[in-house]
């Protein structure tokens, strides 16, 4: 059997290729999967890449699978595909039942310790990939940034859309914005269309996601791309790739995320199944990618097809796992939200003379003409007689001090008595 090692030097540079696709072995038959329902969880929601790559595996897997089980798709995004290895890891029947294709970004999820982390990438049973990845960064056809050097020098805030923290969609937009770029994430995008969508509607500037999933919509959304990060494709000639352009420090950053790319649509069982029958299930993944039928669908829908050693997974997972401490610090400190800056802010008090939409406005009587504060449940602190309260505590007739940058616009505190 052919592989490649794919690792994270210490200098974070990443050495990486594919082993070439040999005969199956013969799948013994021990009985185990005769007339079982199995379940394919995708660890976002329906369309874009790994929803696709997680069915098409789905259908023509099972052939190769002894005992003609059946196999059913289950969608469970959140969290940019921390809730579905989250899920593997601690829900899902055990034995070989249920399978998964997460985020290739599983591992740099757990080496800088995102928020809700459950699982442990060495623990789960890697099957094998389907393809190998090259992220692509796009802009809306009407911005007016159309290169990466523009948007270096660009002096607005572009808004990039993305599902998660744990998805490469933010975890690349925080690459950028570390590296100096005003780029800023906007989570909450469970799928690759809803983040089509929200640009072609002008609620983001742009994304990044994976080529084959963004390739349409360069063609017939005119979205236009700036850079790129993995496999080199032709059709992005002239096209940078991130790391030959960031500064040193970026680089280290975009060889720790290239290097998933390798295995670009990781498929996973649970812990807990015997070695025999997790051979037998990377056999009959294998068969699966040189199936006729897998082959011609994945042609009709220009989607590329590529097997990935799980041996070869394991060691990319290892290599990422091991980054070292300051790598994993200047990523982290990178991700972080930055402090918004307060400009200049004036303190209006006096007497509240009405309260509106449940306490989102508060009108004063400040010398003689009524002022208004917006108040936010969140941003705005508001106390009463010295102690922290919502703002539906606040009532016609207390006297209130605003502090915010001017009438009209939200308050950062709010001090009633």
């Amino acid at each position: 059997m052919n592989r490649t090692m794919n690792a994270l030097t210490l200098g974070g540079l990443i050495v990486g290729a594919f082993g070439t696709m040999t005969t199956a072995p013969a799948i013994a038959d021990d009985g185990f999967y005769k007339g079982k329902n199995l379940k394919m969880i995708v660890r976002s929601g329906a369309g874009g890449g790994y929803d696709y790559y997680g069915r098409l595996i789905a259908r023509h897997m099972v052939k190769y699978i002894p005992g003609k089980p059946n196999m059913i798709v289950v969608n469970l995004p959140g969290a940019g595909g921390i809730v579905a290895a989250n899920y593997m890891m601690n829900r899902a029947k055990k034995g070989g039942i249920e399978f998964a294709i997460l985020s290739r970004e599983i591992a740099i999820s757990q080496r800088t310790q995102e928020t809700g982390v459950q699982y442990d990438v060495r623990k789960l049973n890697a099957i094998g990939s389907a393809a190998a990845s090259t992220s692509v960064m796009v802009m809306a056809k009407k911005h007016p940034v159309k290169t990466l050097a523009q948007l270096k020098s660009y002096k607005k805030i572009v808004k990039f859309a993305a599902t998660g923290p744990g998805s490469g969609s933010y975890q690349r937009a925080i690459l950028l914005r570390n590296d100096g770029y005003p780029v800023k994430p906007i989570t909450g995008y469970i799928s690759t269309p809803e983040r089509f969508l929200a640009i072609v509607r002008g609620d983001v500037d742009g994304t990044s996601n994976s080529y084959e999933s963004t390739k349409t919509a360069i063609k017939e959304m005119g979205l236009v791309p700036i850079a790129y990060l993995g496999v080199a494709r032709p059709e992005l000639k002239g096209i940078p790739d991130l790391r030959s352009v960031l500064s040193a420090r970026g680089k280290q950053f975009a060889s720790l995320m290239a290097a998933p790319l390798a295995a670009g649509r990781p498929f996973f069982t649970t812990p807990g199944v015997p070695k025999a029958r997790v051979a037998m299930l990377r056999a009959a993944f294998k068969a699966a990618l040189k199936d006729p039928g897998l082959l011609a669908e994945a042609k009709k829908a220009k989607r590329s097809i590529s097997w990935t050693d799980p041996e070869e997974m394991n060691d990319i997972n290892a290599g990422i796992l091991g980054a070292s401490d300051d790598v994993v610090a200047m990523f982290k400190e990178g991700a972080k939200k930055p402090k918004k800056k307060l400009g200049k802010m004036v303190k209006h008090e006096g007497s509240v003379t009405a309260t509106k939409k449940g306490g989102r406005r508060i009108v004063i009587s400040y010398k003689g003409k009524e002022v208004t504060a917006k108040v936010s449940g969140k941003r705005t602190k508001v106390t009463l007689n010295g102690k922290k309260v919502k703002r539906k505590m606040i009532k016609v007739g207390m006297n209130c001090r605003f502090t915010y940058p001017k009438p009209g616009a939200e308050a950062i505190k709010i001090d009633c008595k």
